[in-house]
C-alpha cells in the first residue's frame, strides 16, 4: 500500500495521525480532492463541493495542530454528507426541483456537531427525488451508480453516500433511513451502515420535511456510514444525543458495549420468512455465516422470532409509512389514492398489484384518529417483539431480498418488477426486510460478509434491542474482525 493511499485508512486511524503530527489535514483533504477528480465521474456519487471553504477550514486545522490544540475527535478530517442535509455554502436539494435553489444559512444539528468536532465536510453525496426510493437519481444530479457494476444502483436514499465510501471518497458519511435508506445501500455497496435507535440523532435541518421543519420525524432516524465497523462508534459518540427542543433536560446515554467475544453470543437468524423468501445466493452466503459463527463458538439458532413473521409487521409499516408521505401531499391526490388503496383489494387477480401497497395508499389519506390506532398497535407489537432479546442477543437478518439490482427507472412505482430466483417480484419486496427494525425504531447495522458468486457484496442486519446501538455496531466489529471486513470494488483498489 502506497503512504498516500490515504483513502485505505480508517477515520480513526487518520484521526491518529493528524494528532501524531503524522500527517496534515490540508494534505488529506487534497487527497481526497484528487480522489473524486479521479473517481467520481463514472459513479455520479459526490454532487455538490465547496473546496474553497474546505481547503480553509483544512489550515486552520493544521495551525491547531501546531499549536497543541484540537477541535475534537474528528479534528481536520475531510468527509461528505448526505444531500438531504443542511450544510451551508452548498446547496440542500434532496434530489428535488423544488429545492435546488435552497442554500442553507445554518448547519443542520447533527452536521453541527460534526463541525465541532473538528470534521471538514467537502461534498454532498447524491439521494432520489425527495429521498423516496431505493435507488439515487432524481432531475437535479442525474443517477449514481455502483462501484460495483455501473449498470446496478447502489441504493437509496443513501446511495451516493454508499458508493463515495466504497470508492474511497470519503471515509464517513451520515446518512438517514427511512425505508432501509442507509442498511440497504450499505448492502449493495459492501460498506457498514447503522440505523439509529428513534430518536437517537436529531434530524432538525434534515430535507425532507420542507426547510425550516422542527421536531422529530416518524419511524425516520439518521445515522453513520463508513468503511470500518470501529467508525460507526465513532461518529454515534459525536452525532448522538442532544435533541435541540430537549436541550435543557435531556442527554444521551447509551448502554456500554459488553466487549464479549463472538463466542459469548447467542443469537437469532432469521433469514427465511415466507412472505419475502431470498435470493439463493444470499442465503448460501448466510448458511455459510451461520457455519463460521458457530466455529467461533456463537449459539446460532436459525427460526423467526417469537413466531412473528414479516407479514404481521409489513402492513401496519406500510399504513404508517403512508402517512408519512401523504403529510407533503396536496389533500386532492391525498383523496385520490386513499380511495385507490381501497378499491385495490377489490382487484385481486385482475391487476397485478404489489403485496399490501393498498395499505400504503390508504396511510396517505389517513386522518389523525386512524393514524393513532395504528400509531398504537405498532407501540403494542413493538412491546411483545422485543421481549425475543430476553432470549437472544441479536437477530440476524438481511437487509432486503436479493444483491445490488439493475437500474429501473419506470415511473410508476408499482408496475417495477425485480428478478429474484427466477421469478418477477414486486419492487417494493425490497421494503420488506427492513419494516421490522424501522417500525419497532430497532438499532440495526448493515455489515459486510463478503460477496457472492457473482461478485456481488452481501451484508448481514445485526437487530438489537432498543438502545443497544452500541452492542450491534460491536458485533459488527467482531465480524470485521474475525470473518469479514470491507472489501474495496475492484476498479476502486
Amino acid at each position: 500500500m502506497s503512504e498516500h493511499a490515504w483513502h485505505s485508512y480508517s477515520a480513526t486511524e487518520l484521526a491518529k495521525k493528524i494528532q501524531q503530527g503524522k500527517l496534515s489535514s490540508r494534505e488529506l483533504l487534497e487527497s481526497y480532492i484528487q480522489r473524486y477528480q479521479d473517481k467520481n465521474r463514472p459513479l455520479n456519487a459526490i454532487v455538490a463541493t465547496d473546496f474553497t471553504a474546505a481547503r480553509e477550514r483544512a489550515d486552520l486545522a493544521d495551525k491547531a495542530t501546531k499549536q497543541g490544540e484540537s477541535w475534537g475527535p474528528l479534528h481536520g478530517i475531510p468527509m461528505t454528507v448526505k444531500d438531504t442535509y443542511e450544510m451551508p455554502g452548498m446547496p440542500c436539494s434532496a434530489g428535488a426541483k423544488e429545492y435546488r435553489k435552497h442554500f442553507p444559512k445554518q448547519p443542520a444539528s447533527a452536521v453541527s456537531k460534526l463541525l465541532n468536532a473538528g470534521a471538514i465536510i467537502y461534498g454532498k453525496t447524491n439521494v432520489p427525488e425527495y429521498a423516496s426510493d431505493i435507488q439515487s437519481y432524481n432531475p437535479v444530479y442525474g443517477t449514481t451508480n455502483n462501484p460495483w457494476d455501473t449498470q446496478r444502483t447502489p441504493g437509496g436514499s443513501s446511495g451516493g453516500a454508499a458508493a463515495a465510501l466504497a470508492a474511497g471518497m470519503t471515509p464517513l458519511e451520515l446518512g438517514s433511513d427511512l425505508a432501509g435508506s442507509i442498511r440497504i445501500p450499505a448492502h449493495y455497496c459492501g460498506v457498514y451502515g447503522h440505523k439509529a435507535t428513534h430518536g437517537l440523532i436529531s434530524l432538525e435541518g434534515h430535507v425532507p420535511g420542507p426547510p425550516g421543519t422542527v421536531g422529530e420525524p416518524d419511524l425516520t432516524v439518521a445515522g453513520p456510514m463508513a468503511r470500518s465497523a470501529k467508525d460507526l462508534n465513532l461518529l454515534l459518540d459525536i452525532v448522538g444525543g442532544k435533541i435541540p427542543s430537549m436541550d435543557s433536560a435531556w442527554d444521551l446515554n447509551l448502554p456500554e458495549k459488553s466487549n464479549r467475544a463472538l463466542s459469548d453470543y447467542k443469537v437469532l437468524m432469521w433469514t427465511e420468512d415466507p412472505s419475502c423468501t431470498i435470493d439463493t445466493r444470499m442465503a448460501a452466503k448466510y448458511q455459510e455465516l451461520k457455519q463460521q459463527l458457530e466455529a467461533q463458538g456463537a449459539k446460532v439458532t436459525q427460526a423467526s422470532p417469537l413466531d412473528t413473521y414479516i407479514d404481521e409487521v409489513y402492513p401496519v409499516y406500510m399504513r404508517l409509512l403512508g402517512s408519512l408521505v401523504g403529510a407533503a401531499q396536496p389533500k386532492p391526490q391525498r383523496l385520490v389514492m386513499g380511495a385507490i388503496g381501497s378499491v385495490l383489494p377489490k382487484l385481486n387477480g385482475i391487476i397485478d398489484s404489489p403485496s399490501h401497497f393498498d395499505k400504503f395508499l390508504k396511510g396517505i389519506n389517513m386522518d389523525y384518529a386512524e393514524y393513532l390506532v395504528y400509531s398504537q398497535k405498532s407501540q403494542q407489537m413493538r412491546i411483545a417483539f422485543v421481549k425475543v432479546f430476553e432470549e437472544y442477543d441479536l437477530i440476524l437478518m438481511p437487509p432486503t431480498a436479493t444483491v445490488a439490482i439493475n437500474h429501473i427507472q419506470v415511473p410508476d412505482l408499482p408496475r417495477r418488477r425485480i428478478p429474484i430466483n427466477g421469478e418477477k417480484r414486486a419492487y417494493t419486496d425490497l421494503f420488506m426486510w427492513i419494516s421490522v427494525a424501522t417500525l419497532f425504531g430497532l438499532p440495526a447495522t448493515s455489515a459486510p460478509i463478503g460477496t457472492t458468486d457473482c461478485g456481488l457484496p452481501i451484508n448481514i442486519q445485526i437487530m438489537g434491542a432498543p438502545y443497544k446501538d452500541r452492542e450491534t455496531i460491536h458485533f459488527a466489529e467482531l465480524l470485521e474482525d474475525n470473518i469479514a471486513s470491507f472489501q474495496a470494488p475492484p476498479a476502486y483498489i
